[in-house]
């Protein structure tokens, strides 16, 4: 990125303050951009759980997950995998429902567990950074 400032000034404060405020944008447009692209790494990640739910449910196993694409088809590869500095990673987790009510429980409980529905989290990370996108799976076959 290109920032041109033009400084009519003799003040060294009004200076120095121009150029510490060029230097904040240049900073939040790249974090913005890095934010950009995580989502996207991570719309990414929901879209292709959907499509490995489509083929075989039974692939949606609980545990940390990484995504290849290699065969022309989405599949789970590994712990995590890594898009130009950004990493990956698809947790699964069992789901349970409350008996009374047929509602998802905050915390698992084996005892009601729902073998048709799978809590998925895509979690995309770099640098000190990380994006989150939960969502839940059904079982609709």
């Amino acid at each position: 990125m290109k920032l041109d400032i033009v400084i009519y000034s003799s003040d060294p404060e009004t200076v120095w303050n121009a150029f510490r405020l060029a230097n904040f944008s240049l900073k939040a447009a790249s974090f913005n951009k890095e934010t950009t692209k995580a989502n996207a790494i991570s719309q990414e990640a929901m879209e292709a759980v959907r499509s490995i739910r489509d083929s075989d449910w039974t692939k949606l196993t609980p545990g940390s997950h990484g995504l290849t694409s290699a065969a022309g088809f989405w599949d789970f590869a590994g712990t995590e995998d890594v898009i130009n500095g950004f990493t990956r990673t698809i947790l699964i987790e069992n789901v349970s429902r409350d008996p009374a009510t047929d509602n998802i429980e905050i915390t698992y409980n084996p005892a009601n567990n729902d073998p048709n529905t799978k809590k998925i989290t895509a979690i995309v990370s770099w640098k000190s950074k990380e994006v989150k996108i939960i969502t839940y799976l059904a079982n609709w076959k």
